[in-house]
């Protein structure tokens, strides 16, 4: 025979997961948030460092070249953020 305090199998039924699990999903949903927003901005920044770069004329072909593929990387590293943003319905 199975004995429960009254309001605890109503607990389990209604809330199997618990509200300390469901604040720690949402706390992981807005810290990796954080985090690809944090990455974002960061690619931003080196982009248009790099896009001066290749402005220079006192960088030889090979820099400008190994710059220019660079450049080429970090914008298909963002093609693919972008096409995730998509997939889980967010406009990037």
């Amino acid at each position: 025979m199975d004995i429960f305090l009254e309001g605890e199998s109503t607990l389990r039924d209604d809330d199997p997961v618990g509200p300390l699990e469901i604040a720690r999903e949402n706390l992981e949903a807005f810290a990796e948030s954080l985090i690809t927003q944090d990455s974002l901005k960061k690619m931003i920044d080196w982009l248009l460092v790099l896009k001066e770069v290749i402005k220079d004329d006192d960088i030889s072909e090979l820099e400008r070249q190994q710059t220019l593929e660079e450049i080429e990387l970090i914008e298909s590293a963002w093609g693919a953020l972008a096409d995730a943003f998509f997939e889980k319905g967010i406009s990037a």
